[in-house]
């Protein structure tokens, strides 16, 4: 499929993504805890529907946004993602196997939680941020690498 290209974003685009991108999830985030006290079967769907719609914008914005730059620009967030997003969700994995093989040996801080949904919560958020950061070296690379 083939995009077509627009005028790069500059620095006022780019607080724009940022503030749309906020916005977005603190809206999500608030009637996320607003609507996960509503009971029954219409509590879960209308927290689904919503969150749903919050991403489906967000995506929305990511596409705006990617339309935007340049084949560099893109290029280095491709390689930057698989590279470094596949070898920090390795390393968080690692981690993560080897706290659950190892748990009675391990004391979790409390902020980590104790029940399995917490658990698996903060399993799934440790990953990402482990992706995040191995994309956050990865970008600084490609581009420290082409200056």
């Amino acid at each position: 499929m083939s995009f077509k290209s627009f005028k790069p974003l500059g620095i006022r685009g780019a607080m724009l993504v940022f503030a749309v991108s906020l916005g977005l999830g603190l809206i999500g985030g608030v009637l996320g805890v607003i609507l996960s006290d509503q009971p029954g079967v219409g509590g879960f769907a209308m927290t689904a529907v919503m969150l749903s719609l919050v991403m489906a914008g967000a995506l929305l914005i990511c596409v705006w946004w990617w339309r935007h730059l340049d084949e560099a620009a893109r290029e280095a967030h491709k390689w930057s993602w698989f590279w470094g997003g596949t070898s920090g969700m390795a390393v968080g994995a690692v981690l993560l196997m080897v706290l659950s093989l190892r748990r009675e040996e391990v004391v979790l801080p409390q902020w980590a939680g104790e029940t399995p949904p917490e658990l698996l919560l903060t399993g799934m958020m440790a990953i990402l941020l482990f992706q995040l950061a191995g994309y956050g070296l990865a970008w600084a690379w490609w581009w420290l690498g082409r200056r």
